[in-house]
């Protein structure tokens, strides 16, 4: 029954996703809806006619003088649960009652670090889905989904990740295949910055894609046990694998420093075609990636290592966790707290970070920044690329 499963479609388009009881049945043209389906035929025309007359759920109307025309068909309310269970659907009410089920029993879980900000969170689903709304992305409508999708923000939130832990192990970790929390990422961050109420990304919680690699501009050159060289000078942009990192003996670069710079699409850009004199190896690195360590580890000790990073608790945690990795000193480079004329509230998670990046010794040269934050409960104007690009066509930029 083409017709029937067309008359299904346009039903659940208009009232499948309703909890709310109609107050009139529904009713189609019944010339346009046997078009929509397909039937065009004199003959198919008459089996369908045939079909819904013998249904015994379907109130047809007929043409006043013309008694074998069709007009329309209608579904009675009475009706509707049939319609629903012929298709192998569930009502919008048992669908509303199974997402308020789901949400109470994380209610009653709670959360081992954000409490508050988890109850609050269940309460606005709560009253949503009550209203018969949702908040995205958490439906009422898909209750097995609303399941999964508030287990996995659970879990990522009550983790404390390594810096650098790859996006696919955290997967496996918080109970998904190795590939979902990377195919669904922006559907996590979102229901993250529900929970937060701010932007919350993977990688501010110290997740990395899992194709460790590194992107660098400046001189460069790999040295390989067997005493192969691999010179990258003169080219604009290197990519360089974890796997090649690891291979080499050693990494040498007639640069006089190392610049790591957050933010790889903008900023790293913008400096890398500022480094005219090629005196600067300019690195893109947020969170220290296996890559990236394998590169500090591998280039000379004595070369002078600035970060350039965003100024917010997660901007400071990035440059903690550098420092963590390599032996050699890594000195902020322009990260100052600024103003940004309108405030810039804390999430749960900067407050919850905040007094550890203050206790550690390892960022006792920049506390009087990270102090100014708490300070305000501002976290500024913290992203680097509002400064724009460098003014220098070559250090200090």
């Amino acid at each position: 029954m083409n017709w029937l499963a067309e008359f299904h479609r346009r039903w659940q388009a208009a009232r499948g996703r309703r909890v709310s009881a109609s107050s009139r049945a529904f009713s189609q043209d019944w010339v346009k809806l046997l078009e929509a389906a397909g039937i065009t035929s004199a003959e198919d025309q008459a089996t369908a006619a045939r079909e819904a007359e013998a249904c015994g759920q379907l109130v047809l109307k007929r043409h006043r003088y013309r008694k074998y025309l069709i007009e329309r068909v209608t579904l009675p309310l009475a009706s509707e649960p049939w319609l629903i269970e012929r298709f192998g659907g569930i009502a919008g009410v048992e669908l509303q009652a199974a997402a308020l089920a789901v949400v109470a029993e994380f209610s009653r879980r709670g959360h081992s670090r954000f409490p508050t900000e988890w109850t609050a969170l269940c309460e606005s689903l709560r009253v949503a889905f009550s209203r018969g709304r949702s908040l995205r992305p958490f439906h009422w409508n898909h209750p097995e989904t609303l399941r999964r999708l508030l287990d996995g923000v659970k879990k990522l939130s009550e983790n404390e990740w390594p810096a650098g832990t790859l996006i696919r192990a955290a997967s496996v970790d918080i109970g998904l295949d190795s590939k979902e929390l990377e195919r669904h990422q922006r559907t996590f961050e979102s229901g993250l910055a529900r929970l937060f109420g701010a932007e919350i990304s993977l990688k501010s919680l110290g997740l990395a894609a899992g194709d460790s690699h590194v992107e660098l501009h400046g001189p460069l050159c790999l040295h390989f046990p067997d005493g192969s060289v691999h010179d990258f000078d003169g080219l604009e942009h290197v990519l360089i694998s974890a796997a090649d990192l690891a291979r080499c003996a050693s990494v040498s670069t007639t640069a006089e420093r190392l610049l790591s710079i957050e933010n790889r699409k903008t900023t790293f850009r913008q400096y890398a075609a500022a480094n005219q004199d090629r005196r600067t190896l300019v690195a893109a690195t947020s969170f220290p990636t296996q890559a990236f360590r394998y590169l500090l580890e591998k280039l000379p000790a004595a070369l002078p290592h600035h970060h350039f990073g965003d100024t917010d608790p997660a901007g400071w945690r990035i440059l903690l966790k550098l420092r963590e990795v390599t032996p050699r000193p890594v000195e902020a480079f322009r990260m100052r707290w600024r103003s940004g004329g309108r405030p810039s509230p804390l999430t749960p998670y900067d407050i919850q970070l905040l007094p550890k990046l203050l206790a550690d010794r390892r960022l006792a040269d920049v506390r009087a920044e990270i102090a100014a934050i708490a300070e305000r409960n501002d976290r500024g104007d913290f992203e680097q690329e509002t400064l724009g690009p460098p003014a220098l066509g070559g250090w200090p930029f």
